[in-house]
């Protein structure tokens, strides 16, 4: 991977990890500095879940080996995957999670059930989930 690719990452992943902060701010939301050495996934924070950081510069929508990677990354440690991705020149980020996740049923199969939708719609269900988390730990 280049320079160039692996500071676009970085900037993706800091970029995100601010705009959740701003979203969650009672969760610590950081990059997986220990992806660079064992692999996973980019960010930490969200209870439960990988979450993968993808920038790209052209496109209109997510890239099937991203979802395969961060499927991976949660199987290896039974978390839900999710992936965060926007295109250069586009300001708004977009979510691919699994259906089971939008539907409130227990995830199976992820990597072939998911929905794709806006972060700001994304956020507002993950909202309501936390909420129902610290209610019933």
């Amino acid at each position: 991977m280049s320079n160039k690719s692996r500071r676009k990452g970085k900037l993706g992943e800091l970029e995100f990890a601010g705009w959740l902060r701003t979203r969650f701010p009672r969760l610590t939301v950081q990059r997986n500095y220990a992806q660079s050495a064992v692999g996973g996934y980019d960010l930490t924070g969200l209870p439960g879940v990988a979450l993968e950081i993808k920038r790209r510069k052209t496109g209109t929508q997510h890239s099937a080996a991203w979802w395969k990677q961060v499927c991976s990354a949660a199987q290896a440690e039974s978390l839900i995957p999710m992936l965060a991705f926007r295109f250069d020149g586009k300001t708004d980020w977009s979510m691919v999670v699994p259906l089971d996740w939008v539907l409130k049923n227990p995830i199976k199969n992820p990597e072939h059930r998911y929905a794709c939708l806006p972060a700001y719609d994304w956020a507002a269900l993950a909202e309501d989930r936390i909420d129902e988390e610290s209610e019933n730990p």
